[in-house]
């Protein structure tokens, strides 16, 4: 789905993110927010979901604040980009600590903001199958898998589709960083 309201905020993330890469390359930030957005799209979801999914990491990662998405973008859009900015306190905790706190926190969601947020660890597990400098240990490996599976369980039943994109990119993951662990012949 293409809209008039989509492509302006592709282009308003796309300038939020400027200059920003994934982790462990030179992949730009943006992609991943264009990934999200395309599998919330292919689910079906509404307009409002898949705005909200191209915008999810600007309050976080940027200098935009919500009143700007709210602005913009409407509302509804700027309350499910909000459920899906960690409150800056959460950024200071373990990683295990931040994703309890986020699976917690999904399971009270919005249904659009639970499927933003499975699409979301969908494209962080791809990065890693993608990305390997982006988590060259295995063991933060799997602990990021782990957590993002908690916060995906959290998230229920919301989309039995992204679920499964879910679940494929986790096995992925799983392999690819077992492959790069093996004893060299």
């Amino acid at each position: 789905m293409t809209t008039p309201r989509i492509r302006q905020a592709a282009a308003f993330a796309a300038q939020a993110h400027a200059g920003q890469t994934r982790r462990g390359g030179e992949v730009p930030y943006v992609d991943h927010v264009r990934e999200v957005a395309a599998l919330v799209s292919a689910d079906g979801q509404e307009e409002d979901a898949v705005i909200a999914a191209l915008l999810h990491d600007t309050v976080e990662d940027t200098s935009t604040e919500v009143g700007a998405i709210k602005a913009a973008f409407g509302e509804a859009v700027a309350d499910i980009v909000a459920e899906l900015t960690d409150p800056g306190e959460r950024s200071s905790l373990p990683r295990a600590d931040r994703k309890a706190a986020q699976a917690r926190h999904m399971a009270e969601a919005s249904a659009a903001a639970r499927a933003i947020k499975i699409a979301d660890q969908t494209s962080n597990l791809r990065d890693i199958v993608r990305l390997p400098a982006g988590f060259p240990e295995a063991d933060a490996a799997r602990a990021y898998i782990d957590g993002a599976a908690q916060v995906v369980r959290a998230c229920g039943d919301v989309s039995p589709e992204l679920t499964r994109q879910f679940g494929d990119a986790r096995a992925a993951a799983l392999v690819a960083i077992s492959t790069r662990m093996e004893p060299a012949s």
